[in-house]
């Protein structure tokens, strides 16, 4: 059994698979260049992407205890379009785990770099927030989260290098630590609950300034399938042998048919079906038709779609909606 600080060791060394990760065999998927038709969005030379001003700020992650932490803290950073990673004293950084945890980063983790000490891993930064979810007795220069993000993001826009600080799992930044950093924020949280995962905090503040340079106003991929606008023809066809199919499994036998018909077409034309799913569903009330047929429950399929010689009239109060008579049938189509 592993305990404390041998718990890493132990599960690194034992659990995980030493074999080259799949991951890392691949080329890194730039995200400004990928067009993978799965992804929800268009991802194209004209959709959204990083700003040069992202280039400018460093997430700093101080004394981070857990790579799987790191690794998500990665994968926020590419899912928002940041690149610069430091690391001051991580315990246990292995980037091939960390690929593992956040794949396709190849080039945030290459890029990382490790420092001694925050005041030496901040050194080239004109601006340095820090994050802490703690009560100081000294005075700070806090900032509520928004105000914290503008200036950040105002700073970098400028042309100035810029710092996002985060403490260690257990302790988050030290008084020593916070030296460091020209402003402090706090991400509001339930306050009988305020701690946040480090992978969770970074991300929270990482995706509000990827909305806040755009990010948010990504358009939906179109489907692959385009289809118009359901034909009122069509429409008539659906209606009709729905009406056909309810009749056939006797829906219709102890309900008002009028009122019944009518629901559904109101509920059909509030779905603005296209034509692909008019069809679909017109070929499923169709084959309720087939089957029974097929089991002998009917003796015949009947008619298929709407005669153009329809005459819907109410018969003699009787509150039941009447098709006329009973025409030859036509061939089924599929």
């Amino acid at each position: 059994m592993c305990v404390g600080s041998v718990a890493t060791t132990c599960f690194n060394h034992h659990v995980l698979s030493e074999r080259p990760s799949r991951f890392a065999r691949r080329k890194p998927q730039d995200p400004v260049t990928r067009r993978d038709e799965a992804l929800a969005f268009v991802a194209s030379e004209a959709t959204w992407r990083p700003p040069v001003w992202f280039g400018r700020l460093a997430v700093v992650l101080v004394e981070p205890t857990d790579p799987v932490n790191i690794g998500g803290v990665i994968r926020a950073m590419a899912n928002t379009g940041f690149l610069n990673l430091r690391l001051v004293r991580p315990v246990g950084f292995d980037p091939w785990h960390v690929v593992g945890v956040a794949h396709y980063t190849q080039h945030i983790v290459e890029a990382t770099q490790q420092y001694d000490a925050l005041p030496s891993a901040v050194d080239d930064r004109h601006l340095v927030v820090g994050l802490t979810g703690k009560h100081h007795r000294i005075a700070r220069n806090a900032l509520p989260l928004p105000d914290a993000l503008a200036r950040l993001a105002q700073a970098a826009q400028g042309g100035q290098n810029v710092a996002l600080v985060l403490g260690r799992e257990d302790w988050g930044l030290s008084n020593d630590m916070l030296d460091a950093c020209h402003l402090v924020t706090t991400i509001p949280t339930n306050p009988s609950y305020p701690s946040l995962n480090l992978a969770q905090a970074a991300l929270l503040v990482l995706y509000q300034l990827f909305q806040g340079a755009g990010g948010q106003e990504q358009a939906f991929r179109p489907p692959r399938r385009g289809s118009v606008p359901a034909a009122a023809g069509l429409l008539e066809d659906l209606f009709a042998d729905l009406e056909r199919a309810l009749e056939a499994i006797e829906f219709l036998k102890k309900r008002s048919r009028v009122h019944t018909l009518r629901s559904l077409r109101v509920a059909l034309y509030r779905a603005r079906l296209d034509t692909r799913e008019a069809s679909l569903l017109r070929a499923v009330v169709i084959e309720v038709r087939r089957f029974l047929c097929r089991k002998g429950i009917l003796s015949e399929v009947g008619p298929i779609g709407a005669s153009p010689s329809v005459n819907l009239t109410h018969s003699g109060g009787s509150g039941t909606l009447n098709s006329g008579p009973p025409e030859a049938s036509p061939t089924p189509d599929s």
